[in-house]
């Protein structure tokens, strides 16, 4: 009767968190998938239904096949990035003994991270100004030549890139120094007692046991790049020049909200969801059986 009453009782502990979730997540999913197959007129709030055309018009159209490719280059460029940098950068700070200095290095690489988009586009639009900005005259004093960044195709989604990088690596680099100096001090010790050397005992020991913590970040970070890079492209590039900066989720917000075409944009965001759960189902089925929990 006790157990019975007790399960029971979980329940009632999580119902309020399942509740927001199935409210607030996966209701506007299921309604964001019935509106895909349908025109809605917000102003007149009328449906007509439209089947799979939503999806085929833009499987075919050319911008939302740039933005595909994109979003491609923007996870094999970043996820690595913001997976291996962060990891390298924690074990450097760790090694660091001022605690002074380690408390300042985490302040550096984590404010980015907290600091509005609207405040580092204004920075970094400024960085990247062909005219006036910083790393034009800066290449000009070294004897370089200078690039117009941003208004050249070529060049615009590499510098996005760059700026999502600066912005949203240090949560794993504090993620990254938190687990590090969660492992049990002794094991440290008796591996320096065997003689292991430091890159031994980091690919031997120190990363096996924070695997769970890199599978975190893993997973999340896929998110997080398909995320916050839409907030660096509005403000740097607005998908520009010639769409070769936008992404999926740019593509989506245009469609929606600047073009007011929500069944199209119903159909990208399902598309969107459908590619996040495959690419989240590939990394549990990859990587989760290295995951050491202890």
């Amino acid at each position: 009767m006790f157990a019975l009453q007790g399960r029971y009782a979980a329940w009632l502990f999580v119902a309020p968190a399942i509740l927001l979730v199935a409210v607030f997540i996966y209701l506007p999913m299921v309604l964001n998938v019935g509106v895909s197959f349908y025109d809605w007129s917000v102003l007149r709030n009328e449906f007509t239904w439209k089947g799979v055309e939503n999806y085929l018009s833009t499987l075919d159209n050319i911008d939302f096949r740039s933005a595909f490719a994109n979003t491609a280059i923007y996870l094999a460029v970043l996820v690595p990035a913001q997976i291996a940098l962060p990891l390298l950068l924690a074990f450097l700070m760790l090694r660091v003994r001022n605690r002074l200095l380690v408390r300042a290095y985490r302040a550096a690489y984590f404010i980015p991270t907290i600091v509005s988009f609207s405040i580092a586009g204004v920075v970094w639009l400024w960085m990247f100004n062909p005219i006036v900005g910083f790393l034009n005259t800066f290449f000009e004093a070294i004897g370089l030549q200078s690039h117009r960044w941003l208004n050249d195709p070529d060049m615009a989604l590499w510098c996005v890139a760059a700026v999502a990088f600066w912005k949203g690596f240090g949560l794993n680099l504090i993620l990254y120094a938190a687990a590090l100096v969660g492992i049990p001090r002794e094991v440290v010790e008796a591996a320096d007692l065997d003689g292991a050397g430091p890159w031994t005992r980091a690919l031997r020991i120190e990363i096996p046991m924070i695997s769970p913590t890199l599978f975190f970040t893993g997973v999340t970070t896929v998110l997080i790049v398909m995320d916050e890079i839409v907030g660096v492209v509005d403000v740097l590039t607005e998908g520009g020049p010639y769409n070769s900066s936008s992404n999926l989720v740019y593509y989506l917000y245009d469609r929606a909200f600047r073009q007011f075409n929500f069944g199209e944009a119903a159909a990208v965001a399902t598309l969107i969801i459908a590619i996040v759960a495959v690419a989240t189902w590939l990394q549990f089925r990859a990587f989760e059986r290295y995951v050491h929990y202890q």
